[in-house]
């Protein structure tokens, strides 16, 4: 019983009472305040400054009562772009769609740079800060757990294969894209005649 009640406290989504909040990927170096989510930082009235360029991130959290803490990331240390749903209240009333910086090994130097209740608008972000920063983009399962959100090969993307546009299997003819005879299709006795091409 009480190893179950501990996976499930682990598992449970943290709350946003972070506000709306929308950064722009595209006027780097860009500047973020994002007010501290969890209740103890909340109770210091921690509120966290970054500056997101596109090889680092540096930023300080600040606090009225315990002063001023700063820390420096290189963007190597993020594991990729997440895309979560948490709830604002312990009810789940209202949910927000947060897109975040997740950091490899420091889950507290996250950096959160989208919180609206638009989904349009957050999957539009989401998708222009991996772009931008050259991340690859994740996704929250409701378990709490992220996962790629695309299949790749290294740096390269992998999709579905795609048709090939080959010659029509019904006639003997070769495509159109392999020209006459390997020739240009408009080469200089063609122009001077003044006629149309053969026909394939």
């Amino acid at each position: 019983m009480i190893g179950e009640k501990a996976v499930q406290q682990k598992r449970r989504k943290r709350i946003w009472r972070g506000g709306e909040l929308d950064a722009d990927p595209f006027s780097l170096p860009c500047h973020v305040a994002v007010k501290a989510g969890g209740p103890v930082d909340r109770a210091f009235g921690f509120i966290r400054f970054a500056t997101i360029y596109r090889d680092a991130i540096t930023a300080y959290d600040s606090s009225p009562i315990l002063g001023r803490f700063e820390w420096s990331e290189p963007l190597s240390a993020y594991e990729g772009v997440a895309l979560r749903i948490l709830p604002c209240d312990r009810r789940a009333r209202n949910l927000v769609a947060i897109v975040e910086l997740s950091h490899r090994c420091r889950a507290p130097r996250s950096l959160v740079v989208y919180a609206g209740e638009d989904g349009v608008d957050a999957s539009a972000r989401w998708r222009a800060w991996g772009r931008v920063l050259n991340l690859p983009l994740l996704v929250e399962d409701r378990e709490g757990t992220l996962h790629p959100a695309e299949r790749r090969l290294g740096a390269i993307q992998i999709s579905h294969p795609q048709p090939h546009a080959g010659a029509n299997p019904l006639t003997a003819r070769r495509p159109l894209t392999f020209g006459q005879s390997g020739q240009p299709r408009l080469w200089a006795s063609r122009l001077a005649a003044g006629g149309r091409p053969h026909a394939y």
